[in-house]
Order: structure tokens, then sequence, then C-alpha cells
């Protein structure tokens, strides 16, 4: 028994070997036949690069030469177009109309006219960003930017356009904004993508650009003649800076053209051309002074001028002044602009605002000027409820707590 199982053993293992030794021919003949009836791996290399770069080639030329065969034909098979709406989508703004009609605006009362408009950048304008290991993004708000949103949300529509992403930037638009005084907000969508940057898109935002002002620390953000609406700002990067006062120095400045209603601010603006938002600030304060200088100089001529040239003119007394307690009436008194002239006519004799050119001229110049103090009432008389109806909704809230 113990023969029969060796030797059936030994004939299994002989057929095996023989079956592996088969398999071993057949794989070396595989091999040798594999250079001369297939494909090497250079070629199929070779092969893969010629199918990835002729259709990368084609498509670059047919992108830079808009007659060339291969935009010829991707036009003919409308293939430009589908490329171009997908390359829309991400480089122009979301919509052409970043801004509502002021008609449909539901909290605004039909009766007031549209107000200049207040465009405000975020980042290094309002507020300064940083990073920290220990507590993560700490935002630092600019000097005096409470009361600068505050003051000009009575003269203006306050519009905040930020590049950064929605998510990121709306709760430090919260916290910056906790009177309500920015009524809309724009972000990145409503950007355009140039050049690898993201710009801002002033003629999309329905309102007239001769009374849209913007301040900005980042003048490469705009193209074209937008740049002609901003004023630069000075980048708020020191979140220590407590000093800063580039917002309380340029309020006089916007509360004039709010106040005398102008509607080319562009114009206005070119005058400031290379000049940031302190510079222009004292250039202003330095023109208000000349002017109020000159004024006191027209003032002082006529009646008074001639006064002023008789004192010196006068020759010296010879006698010596009275001594006090003397009897005024010894002495001469001294000769005035009204007892050569005679008293004034009363103000409202002096100007003749009848008929004519120049009265109707001024008549109109008045009227213009309480539609506009109109205007400006009935807005902070809006600006005024919404504060209001804002804090008794906060006491409700509070209380329901």
């Amino acid at each position: 028994m113990r023969a029969a199982r060796k030797e059936r053993a030994a004939q299994v293992l002989q057929k095996e070997g023989a079956s592996a030794e088969a398999s071993a021919g057949t794989t070396g003949g595989s091999k040798v036949s594999s250079p001369s009836g297939g494909l090497s791996g250079s070629s199929i290399k070779l092969m893969w690069y010629g199918g990835f770069a002729i259709p990368t080639c084609l498509l670059v030329w047919g992108i830079y030469d808009e007659t060339s065969p291969p935009a010829t034909v991707s036009r003919m098979i409308g293939l430009t177009g589908a490329i171009s709406d997908v390359a829309e989508s991400f480089t122009k703004p979301i919509s052409s109309k970043l801004l509502p009609d002021w008609s449909q605006m539901s909290n605004v009362p039909q009766d007031i006219p549209v107000p200049h408009t207040l465009v405000l950048d975020l980042e290094d304008t309002l507020v300064n960003s940083s990073w920290d290991r220990k507590y993560g993004w700490r935002h630092a708000k600019r000097p005096g930017v409470d009361k600068f949103l505050t003051t000009m949300a009575q003269y203006y529509e306050i519009v905040l356009y930020s590049p950064s992403i929605d998510g990121i930037a709306q709760p430090v638009v919260q916290n910056l904004d906790k009177h309500g005084c920015i009524m809309h907000t724009l972000y990145r969508e409503s950007t355009y993508f140039k050049n690898g940057k993201h710009m801002k898109d002033l003629k999309s935002m329905n309102r007239p650009l001769g009374r849209m002002i913007v301040l900005d620390d980042d003048p490469d953000a705009y193209d074209g003649d937008d740049i002609d609406n901003v004023i630069v700002v000075k980048p708020y990067s020191d979140p220590t800076d407590r000093e800063d006062n580039t917002l309380a120095r340029i309020t006089p400045l916007l509360l004039e053209i709010a106040k005398e209603n102008y509607n080319d601010i562009p114009r206005m603006l070119r005058q400031f051309r290379g000049m940031d938002a302190d510079e222009i600030a004292a250039e202003h304060q330095r023109r208000i002074d000349a002017l109020t200088e000159h004024r006191e100089v027209e003032a002082s001529r006529g009646l008074g001028a001639f006064a002023v040239s008789a004192k010196r003119n006068r020759p010296t007394p010879e006698l010596a002044p009275m001594p006090e307690g003397a009897d005024a009436n010894l002495s001469t008194p001294s000769v005035t602009a009204k007892d050569i002239v005679g008293a004034a006519p009363p103000v409202d004799d002096r100007v003749d605002d009848g008929g004519g050119v120049i009265g109707w001229y001024k008549r109109r110049q008045k009227e213009q000027e309480e539609d506009q103090m109109r205007k400006m009432e009935k807005w902070n008389e809006h600006f005024q409820r919404k504060q209001k109806e804002k804090m008794e909704k906060e006491k409700e809230s509070a209380a329901a707590y």
C-alpha cells in the first residue's frame, strides 16, 4: 500500500512539473513574438502625446486667431458659443443690474427722490483683517467708521462692494453695520474677472455715474472711466493705529457733494487726480480757507476800506489825549462812515430781485436750494424712521428672550 501511494504521488508531481514547463514555454514564446507583432511602450507614449498635443495646439490657434480654420469650424458646430457662455459665467457679473430700480425698492417711499450713491470697499478701507494662530481671523474697524456710516446714511444710498466671497464677508458686515446704514451689499459674484483680478463694475450698478462716488484703497480694481468716480484712501493695514482720521477728514467734502447736489462727480474729482483722500481733504480745506479770506477782503472794501484809509491818512493830533474821567462832550467825536454817507438802507432793500435775467436766475437758484433741502429732509426722515423701527424690533426681540 505504501509503495502504491508513493508511486501515485510521484506521478502527480511529474504531471505538475510538465504543465509548469509548458506554461513557461508559452510565455517565453509570447515575449519573443512581441517585438515583431505588437507595439512597444515608446510607440504607445508617442501616440498618447500626439493625441493630446494636436487638439491642444488647434484649440490655442483657434483662440488667438479668430480667422483660423479651427476657429471657423468651432463656430460652425456651435462650440465657440458654448465655450463663451461657460467663460462668461465666471468672468462677468451675475447680473447687468447689480442694484434694483429705485422705484421698485419696497422699503423706500415713492416720493423720496434718488439720492447720491456712496460705494464703499470693505477690506483695508473700513476694516482690517488679520490672522492670529490663537484666535483665528480678527477684524479691526477703522477709527471713526461708525460715525462715518451714520452720517453718510442721512445723505447717501450706501453700497458696500467687496471682491470677497459672500459667506466670508457677510458676518463681518453684520458686525460692522449694526445700525443698518448700508442699503446694499455686493460681493465677488458681482465682479468680473480680468487679467487675474476681480474688477468692480460701476456701470452695472443701475445708478447714474454722475451722482456716484467711491471710497476704495485699491484703484486697480476699476477699469476705464470708472476710476474717475473713485477717491483712493490709504489702506488701513495696522489695527493698532487708532489715530487714523481719514474718514473724518473726507466727511466734509462728501457732505458738500450731497448738499450742493453735484450731478457730475467725475468731472469734479478730476481736479484732484493723483491725490488720495487725505490730500484731497487738505486741498479742499485750503480752498475753503482761501475763499473765506477772499470774501472777507471783498467785504472790507467799499465803506470799510474808505474808513480804514481815512484813519490811515488822518494827521497826528496835536493835543494830548483826554484823561480818564474828563467830560466826553468836550472832545471832538470821531468821523465815521455813517456820518459821511448816512445810514445804510435796510438789508431787504439792498438787492433788487425784481425782473430781468438776474432776478430770474436768483429766484431759480433759491428754488433749487429749497428743493434740495426738502429732498434731504425727506431722506433724513426716512432714515430716522428706519432706525427707530430697527431699535423697536431689537427691544421686542430682547424682551421675548
